[in-house]
């Protein structure tokens, strides 16, 4: 009887090493994948297989926008090679997308597999520290070749969506959905911008903010001189100021009061973290324009803000440019010196983004201070890295623990 078992065993391992026996590509044989429905409804079998599918846009091959949407997955060689597909993403911080497309044989769509896993782990990255559970989202995310298509998808359900794909390309499919009943087509125009705090002057395209001008005119409370954009940065920041800053307090109480008023009325630009060509990012999420006055920014609009203010303040403040995600993020920190120590401050990463929007205000606070006055060995810790000759952040004694 065990020598039986035995010869059993051994045939097995034996019928797995054979070709098309044992191969992974999401359950399906790429060689001989076959089926009769279209880019659009298998993209909608993998939404319906979601026990909660996601709203979505969707693009097609018929929309002005395919083309060039479909490039950033598979560049533009192959992009062009690709005959109908079919393409479904969020709006804004949310990582869930799908992207099906189509070629004349299955060569291409082989080839199409790994520049989309490039994509995912790009989507990783871009999500990484600002929205931490849509990056895990998008670590679960997957691309294989079926035949003819390349299928890629980001969804909560991916074994769910693996098994609607092996469905699709059996014997005995199902009949295939539809995809209208299952995401919104892609009907937007651009909103117009954001105007200054004031709304009495238009900002014009050539004004950029400029931090010294607006400093000087914080500490001197004269605002003479001052293009509209900066003006209306200096006017923002007097109010908050204003609101947030008493005589009273010490610079750490001042910081500490800046992190957290950030943290409750910003928010990471959603355009930015958006895969989709709906919405833009704002132009000035980069400086304290965008944050204080259009209510959004990046690593780059957080840090300049804060430095902002601490230069106001009379903190000592210097802004890092370094790098998150083992390098493939460009990122942004401040230091801040209180009584002769420095302290490392992420205000970015003190406002993560949960389940695609800011979550509530208790939430916040509690996230608020996880990256406030920290080491340079925890930030090193967690996935912070630079190059610049920057002060060793050491100190301890302001650290926020709550």
């Amino acid at each position: 009887m065990r020598r039986t078992i035995s010869s059993i065993l051994i045939l097995t391992f034996l019928l797995l090493l054979l070709p098309g026996c044992g191969g992974d590509n999401g359950g399906a044989d790429p060689a001989g994948a076959e089926t009769d429905y279209n880019s659009a409804q298998l993209a909608a079998a993998l939404l319906e297989s979601q026990r909660e599918p996601p709203e979505m846009y969707f693009l097609t091959a018929d929309d002005a926008e395919f083309s060039a949407y479909a490039a950033v997955y598979l560049g533009e060689e192959l992009a062009s090679r690709v005959t109908d597909g079919s393409i479904c993403y969020p709006f804004g911080p949310l990582a869930s997308e799908v992207a099906v497309f189509a070629f004349t044989d299955s060569a291409d769509a082989e080839s199409a597999v790994e520049p989309m896993e490039a994509y995912i782990e790009a989507r990783v990255s871009a999500f990484f520290g600002y929205a931490p559970e849509e990056a895990e989202l998008a670590e679960e995310g997957r691309a294989g070749a079926y035949g003819r298509f390349a299928v890629l998808y980001i969804l909560a359900g991916p074994a769910a969506a693996e098994r609607a794909l092996e469905r699709a390309f059996s014997e005995n499919a199902p009949e295939p959905p539809e995809l209208a009943g299952l995401a919104s087509p892609l009907h937007w125009e651009p909103a117009a911008p954001d105007g200054p705090a004031s709304g009495d002057t238009e900002i014009g395209p050539d004004d950029a903010y400029d931090h010294d001008a607006v400093l000087s005119a914080l500490k001197t409370g004269c605002a003479d001189g001052l293009s509209p954009k900066n003006r209306a940065v200096y006017e923002a920041a007097m109010e908050v100021m204003a609101e947030i800053i008493t005589p009273d307090m010490t610079d750490y109480e001042r910081e500490l009061a800046v992190n957290d008023y950030l943290v409750l009325n910003a928010r990471y630009d959603p355009a930015e973290l958006s895969s989709g060509p709906v919405g833009a990012p704002d132009p000035d999420n980069d400086n304290p324009y965008g944050l204080l006055v259009n209510g959004v920014g990046i690593c780059l609009g957080y840090t300049t803000t804060f430095q902002l203010f601490m230069d106001a303040l009379g903190i000592e403040c210097v802004t890092v440019h370094g790098y998150a995600y083992g390098r493939s993020e460009e990122h942004a920190w401040n230091l801040v010196r209180l009584e002769g120590d420095w302290y490392a401050v992420d205000v970015t990463w003190n406002d993560p983004v949960y389940d695609g929007w800011v979550p509530a205000d208790a939430t916040i606070l509690a996230c608020a201070h996880v990256y406030f006055n920290v080491t340079s060995d925890f930030l090193r810790e967690t996935d912070h890295e630079w190059d610049e000759d920057v002060p060793e952040a050491t100190g301890t004694k302001y650290a926020c623990l709550d």
